[in-house]
């Protein structure tokens, strides 16, 4: 199989086929989505919408909706608010800082269909009392700004319950829908093998809770729509292996619906795949004043976004690094957010609604203490000892730092005047932060149908992939132009292959 690399591991390896005396179920249906997360629930309803039987497989216990923010480019209801952003522009910058590498056809793909996407979900989970916001936290630096288009939904019956507010409540709202369309969901009944009959994928395996397994025949297609890699360290280390090097995971994704695409015929996008990563293991908070390694040096121009601070202390080698600031950091911090901020810098907060909370603050910092996430100290000597650094590097690195502030120029990593900003007010804190990683955002190629591609570029008929499963969007890395962009992805191209799946298009 050309499509599989020797050096590959045992994960690769596809598994003997499933006799016929242990298929204990037959059923046949339409479509056949994979995984119920948002790219798969949006699948399923929209394909009901449209006309079709559809019944999901998922091996949780129910359906899933992580993370608050789902970014798209435009919106009806970004247009009433004053946003609208320039495409061109945008997907320009986003092909660049995925190094090239991106699909662009995929990209504008995104673009251009991700609007009427939102405008359909928002309908929808307004009638479940969610009441739609716009993120306001972002970068906004010329380097890597973010622009606005991160959509939550506040109020609705899953952020009642203690859940992050956002995609939580889409999805809730979309798997009630579609319950009400006849869409059946077999939970806890994981797909472990695709039936492929002339050439063509047929249907799908899956394992019961009970034993044994069902057959689902899909007269349509059959949807990959399983999430990532992420938890899944042997595929890891073959695809994305600076994921292992992570000192917190929070993706659980174990990669089944890319080894079922693998051993159906497709192909996967070249190696490593990107990643999500938020540099929020340990303390979430880092901001942008003086980042110290556990040696006591400074190792990074600290005015930069989420990614590229998690870059920086995995091509370290380490697993954390620590933020330095002093006691006037409430005046200090929200002075700088118009020169950068965003997730991790700044705060999570409405468009038009203050962008810093000074108290809000202040209680996350008491969370830090009481986690050993952050410690003090009314000297820099004391402050070393306390992080656990080199005392004499550390107040070398201290002392030059401020006295480039001073002069207004950065000798060593060219940070901009704006944010030299010196640490003079004693007591002094160290904030340890570090690389966590939220999902590997690589797969299988696929076209603009959402077709799986074999490596020759032929398609793999009666095979799709949407979600985490699917390649091609990002290249070497996640590009936080649009917070949320990932889900934001997951929705477009569901919401527009549940409408290719049906028959009323």
């Amino acid at each position: 199989m050309k499509n599989v690399r020797p050096s590959w591991g045992s994960w690769a390896t596809p598994p003997p086929p499933i006799a016929p005396e242990e298929v204990r179920e037959v059923l046949e249906t339409d479509v056949v989505v994979l995984g119920a997360g948002i790219a798969g629930v949006t699948c399923a309803l929209r394909a009901a919408q449209c006309g079709s039987e559809v019944l999901v497989l998922e091996k949780g216990a129910s359906w899933s909706g992580r993370g608050g923010n789902i970014g798209v480019a435009g919106s009806s209801y970004m247009k009433a608010n004053g946003i609208e952003n320039n495409s061109e522009e945008l997907v320009r910058e986003w092909i660049k800082r995925c190094g090239n590498r991106c699909d662009e056809r995929l990209v504008w793909l995104f673009f251009n269909e991700s609007g009427n996407a939102m405008d359909w979900l928002i309908d929808i989970v307004t009638q479940y009392g969610a009441r739609p916001v716009l993120q306001g936290s972002a970068y906004l630096g010329d380097t890597y700004r973010e622009y606005y288009g991160s959509h939550r939904f506040f109020d609705g019956p899953m952020a009642k319950k203690g859940m992050r507010a956002g995609a939580a409540d889409a999805v809730h709202a979309m798997f009630s829908e579609s319950l009400k369309l006849g869409v059946e969901y077999l939970f806890k009944t994981p797909a472990v093998q695709l039936l492929k009959e002339d050439g063509k994928v047929t249907g799908v395996y899956g394992e019961r809770a009970e034993g044994g397994y069902v057959l689902v025949r899909a007269r349509r297609g059959v949807v990959l729509a399983t999430g990532d890699i992420g938890g899944n360290a042997e595929m890891c280390e073959d695809l994305a292996p600076l994921a292992n090097r992570c000192p917190v995971k929070y993706t659980t994704g174990s990669g089944d619906g890319h080894r079922l695409g693998l051993w159906a015929g497709g192909s996967f996008e070249d190696p490593p795949f990107p990643m999500i990563m938020h540099p929020q293991a340990y303390h979430f908070s880092n901001f942008c004043f003086l980042f110290v390694k556990p040696d006591g040096t400074r190792f990074m121009n600290e005015d930069n976004y989420v990614q590229g601070k998690c870059l920086a202390i995995l091509r370290e080698r380490e697993k954390y690094a620590w933020s330095i600031v002093d006691s006037a950091w409430a005046e200090k911090v929200p002075e700088t957010l118009k020169y950068g901020g965003g997730i991790a810098w700044g705060q999570d907060f409405e468009l038009g609604e203050p962008a810093f909370d000074v108290e809000t603050e202040q209680k996350m910092f008491e969370r830090g203490f009481s986690r050993g996430h952050i410690v003090s100290a009314d000297t820099p000597e004391e402050l070393a000892e306390k992080m656990g650094v080199p005392v004499e590097t550390f107040v070398q690195t201290f002392t030059r730092y401020n006295e480039m502030c001073a002069r207004g120029r950065d000798e060593d990593f060219g940070k901009r005047r704006e944010l030299l900003i010196p640490i003079d007010k004693p007591p002094y804190y160290g904030l340890k932060f570090g690389p966590a990683v939220l999902a590997v955002v690589g797969g299988l190629r696929v076209d603009t149908n959402m077709r799986v591609l074999s490596e020759d570029g032929a398609v793999v008929e009666g095979l799709y992939a949407i979600g985490n499963a699917a390649g091609g969007r990002y290249g070497v890395d996640y590009p936080l132009i649009i917070c949320g962009n990932s889900h934001g992805m997951a929705l477009t191209y569901g919401y527009l292959l549940g409408k290719q799946l049906g028959p009323e298009r």
